[in-house]
């Protein structure tokens, strides 16, 4: 890894994802996960923005232990020095000098307005000793000459390290290739570049870019950030250790920092997603599972356990079930049921009802329990267990405001005595119980899947 470099841009890049804004306590936690994953280079925001994020980019760089730390910036002066004030070691100055970017984001400046403002912001930021990185925004859209002369102008200022960015994703990888291998050469001898995945390519750029000669890839946790995201720092630290040996990535503490992010942000990447989603490890035709029964990599490109996570088998061929399409209207019947068909879970007190799942609907993508207590007896009947999915606790006593119940809720290391009316969200991959203390009432379950079994990670 001495001649490659990975940027993490999840605490920047991330926060131009739909409805995600970091406060500076998950920054922090973020941050040192990243840390402990081995990532030398972490952008942590853009403090220009405002006087709080100015602070929050602050609180974040004093909190790093080993990390290089960049911050955003616009080529205006006052941006450079909030990064100064923010204790940033680098700065990531960008300016665009393509006909739409002149357009749309300069309010028709010319091209010497823009090297002008380049220059000033370059130069305020060498002389705050701060490390430059400068930014060719729409870059993949952007005549090579014009490249070349503001490319040059930046260097020429006291540019530490270009970027080429791919702001809409419409590189393919030879172009990528072509372009990087041409900047090496040209620009400057240590190029980094950001790669949108508008078109699904952005790991396959970055894969051409590394080939050609690029010091730094930009990266992010799950890939998220503006619209269809960046390169997935997961898939790519995965890729660099199997197919260029490459092992500077601790991969087993994958599973922590993929969830720490799905937490925080909300978003949950699907079943299909390389290295995270659920099925990437899943076997489920006949003929592969018991091949790799004998042999697990006569159908897996590596191992799961690399990574921190099991395989699964489904050996069963699931049923046919009734037609779904088109869609229609229809009412489903709850049915009471023991807890006998659920793994960590006995009857335990009260009467419990499958209220929907795939039973109740064949379309449902949930799984609602509700159980009715009468005022039985504190029984323990459900061991911790972790879901793949979210999932929701609901305590409602019988009274008509919803107070009567009593329960235990544990989470994660936390425990705590709840009293109904209460909900309570689980977020996917944590630890979990309940169990009944006393009172009236209902319990209501909703696991994000249609077949509790299934969405256990065991």
């Amino acid at each position: 890894m001495a001649s490659l470099q990975i940027l993490d841009a999840t605490l920047r890049e991330g926060e131009q994802h739909p409805g995600v804004r970091f406060n500076a306590q998950d920054k922090i936690h973020l941050l040192h996960l990243l840390e402990d994953f081995n990532v030398d280079l972490i952008e942590v925001g853009h403090p220009g923005i405002s006087a709080e994020d100015e602070a929050i980019c602050r609180e974040v760089a004093d909190a790093a232990k080993r990390a290089q730390i960049l911050m955003h910036a616009r080529a205006v002066p006052e941006e450079v020095r909030a990064v100064h004030r923010a204790n940033g070691d680098w700065v990531g100055i960008w300016s665009s000098i393509n006909d739409c970017s002149l357009e749309a984001k300069f309010g028709g400046k010319s091209r010497e307005q823009v090297k002008t403002q380049v220059i000033t912001a370059i130069q305020e930021a060498k002389r705050f000793s701060l490390k430059v990185r400068f930014t060719l925004e729409d870059a993949s859209r952007t005549r090579r000459s014009d490249l070349y002369w503001l490319g040059k102008v930046a260097v020429e200022a006291g540019a530490d390290r270009i970027s080429l960015a791919d702001t809409t994703g419409v590189w393919e990888p030879r172009e990528c290739e072509d372009i990087v291998r041409w900047a090496v050469n040209e620009l400057h001898h240590d190029i980094e570049v950001h790669l949108h995945n508008d078109f699904g390519l952005a790991l396959a750029n970055a894969w051409a870019a590394i080939d050609a000669g690029a010091s730094v890839i930009d990266a992010s946790v799950l890939g998220i950030g503006e619209r269809t995201g960046i390169v997935d720092l997961l898939q790519l630290a995965v890729l660099l250790q199997e197919k260029k040996r490459e092992h500077h990535f601790p991969l087993t503490k994958i599973p922590v920092l993929s969830h720490a992010v799905q937490w925080v942000t909300g978003y949950r990447p699907d079943h299909l997603r390389p290295v995270v989603g659920k099925n990437a490890f899943t076997h489920t035709a006949k003929y592969h599972v018991q091949a790799v029964q004998k042999t697990p990599r006569s159908y897996e490109p590596y191992p799961p356990e690399r990574i921190g996570r099991v395989r699964t088998l489904s050996p069963e061929r699931p049923p046919l079930k009734e037609a779904i399409l088109p869609i229609s209207l229809r009412t489903g019947e709850p049915f009471e049921k023991g807890a006998s068909e659920l793994q960590f879970h006995r009857d335990g007190p009260g009467t419990r009802w499958v209220v929907l799942d795939h039973r109740v609907d064949p379309r449902s993508t949930l799984y609602v329990i509700q159980r009715t207590f009468t005022g039985n007896a504190i029984d323990n009947h459900v061991d911790r267990h972790t879901h793949h999915c979210d999932s929701v606790f609901i305590f409602w006593g019988e009274a008509l405001d919803g107070t009567g119940l009593t329960c235990c809720v544990e989470l994660g290391a936390e425990k705590q005595i709840v009293h109904s009316p209460a909900s309570i969200f689980i977020p996917a991959g944590v630890e979990h119980t309940y169990y009944y203390i006393e009172g009236k009432g209902t319990y209501t379950n909703i696991v994000l899947s249609p077949e509790y079994n299934q969405s256990l990670m065991m």
